[in-house]
């Protein structure tokens, strides 16, 4: 598939410290790129307003608050939809993804619905973490395998590929979850409906600059809407 076809979405909050090389980065293989900005405080928006004077095919979309993970990923699929694209990547902004792992999972393209980058299958790795995180991610990727009783072993990963068809398939604007908890749900609704679902090993790396956003609200909604999905209604 023409790298036309495909666009790398990127949601940011105070990423003022990563954004451009992130970009220069990509730009370097030619991708298009979708930016989903939260109203960061620290002129994240303005760097890429200044880059898309340099770059074509670099979308900005400037939102008035902070409304989270999952709301900047359907408003980001939505965009991306009516824009013509056909596969759709999640990728974070703070190097935590590498791109040759990118290019390394876009050759699945045709054999697959969603395609995962997963640190927890053979070959993948993750760079950075104490134990504790580890230790975290790891049981929480263990209890989701075990309260849905499937095998994708790493349902919380935010580096995907979806095809827009897939998207389209399990109603992601349906999506109740907009923290931590968004990606899992993504998982389910994916298996629910049967997609060709593949991993691909990838190295993790703790972010380079900036700060995390993982906090423990976002780890408490994620178990709560782990039991909402498993015991309620999925549209």
């Amino acid at each position: 598939m023409s790298l036309e076809k495909l666009i790398v979405i990127i949601p940011t909050y105070n990423e003022s410290e990563n954004i451009e090389k992130l970009i220069r980065d990509l730009k370097e293989f030619d991708f298009h790129i979708l930016i989903i900005d939260d109203n960061s405080p620290d002129n994240t928006s303005k760097i890429v307003t200044n880059l898309k004077k340099e770059f074509s095919n670099l979308h900005l979309i400037n939102r008035e608050s902070k409304l989270g993970l999952g709301s900047a990923y359907r408003q980001g699929f939505k965009t991306a939809i009516d824009m013509g694209y056909k596969r759709l990547v999640e990728m974070d902004a703070d190097f935590s993804h590498q791109i040759s792992d990118l290019n390394k999972m876009i050759t699945k393209i045709n054999n697959a619905d969603v395609i995962i980058g997963s640190r927890y299958i053979e070959d993948g790795k993750i760079k950075g973490w104490n134990i504790k995180r580890r230790l975290l991610s790891k049981s929480a990727n263990l209890f989701v395998r075990f309260l849905f009783k499937y095998k994708i072993k790493d349902s919380t990963s935010g580096f995907r590929i979806y095809s827009s068809e897939s998207l389209k398939q399990i109603n992601y604007q349906n999506t109740m979850s907009d923290g931590y908890s968004f990606q899992i749900e993504m998982t389910y609704r994916s298996y629910l409906k049967n997609l060709e679902i593949v991993e691909v090993p990838i190295t993790f790396y703790e972010r380079r600059e900036g700060e995390s956003k993982m906090t423990g609200t976002i780890i408490s909604e994620a178990i709560l809407s782990l039991f909402r999905l498993k015991f309620g209604k999925v549209n």
